[in-house]
């Protein structure tokens, strides 16, 4: 082994410790267990799971407008017409969060909408990046998952309204699996290294 391996071994080490929480390995293996419970009780129940990230993207958006009209309130250091856009968005934040408590079904279309929407924006600036890599070795698999996201954005939209009901439990699901077996990955190079 050279010097050089040695030293890449350490930043690797040293990249390990700084980028995983400072739980240890048993902590990690536990967080990486729940998580993945979590996504088999997602995959189980999508409905309720799509309901439960609903109810989570109801509250960041009521604290997101929340703050932004305090902050439309309080800061003086603004203009007034920054102050009144700034009380706009937070009402219209307010207001979002409010309507997916008060018609769940309605917000679970909705934001299933909105996921087409973020895959069909993705899938486009994947394609185009790629288009610009195109001499660079990989650019296919850019491309590809360009391709993907814009195919699986027409699906949802094809779907809708049905596909709202478990379409973002399932990708809840698939997020808590993806996580937790990280995490496990994860502890097991911590436990190895120590």
């Amino acid at each position: 082994m050279t010097a050089r391996d040695d030293t890449s071994r350490s930043d690797a080490e040293d990249d390990l410790e700084t980028l995983t929480p400072d739980m240890g390995w048993k902590g990690l293996a536990v967080l990486g267990v729940v998580m993945l419970i979590g996504g088999f009780l997602a995959f189980l129940n999508p409905f309720a799971a799509s309901l439960a990230a609903e109810a989570v993207a109801g509250a960041a958006f009521l604290a997101a407008g929340g703050v932004q009209l305090w902050l439309a309130v309080t800061d003086k250091t603004k203009t007034t017409g920054d102050r009144w856009l700034s009380g706009a968005l937070g009402l219209a934040l307010v207001l979002f969060a409010v309507t997916l408590v008060l018609n769940p079904l309605a917000g679970l279309v909705t934001l299933t909408a909105l996921v087409a929407v973020l895959f069909t924006v993705l899938g486009a600036l994947r394609v185009g990046l790629a288009w610009q890599m195109r001499p660079v070795q990989g650019w296919g698999w850019i491309m590809a998952s360009g391709v993907l996201s814009l195919v699986l954005a027409a699906l949802i939209v094809l779907g809708l309204p049905g596909a709202a009901l478990g379409l973002l439990g399932l990708f809840l699901g698939m997020d808590l699996t993806m996580a937790g077996a990280a995490s496990l990955v994860l502890a097991w190079a911590k436990k190895t290294r120590s």
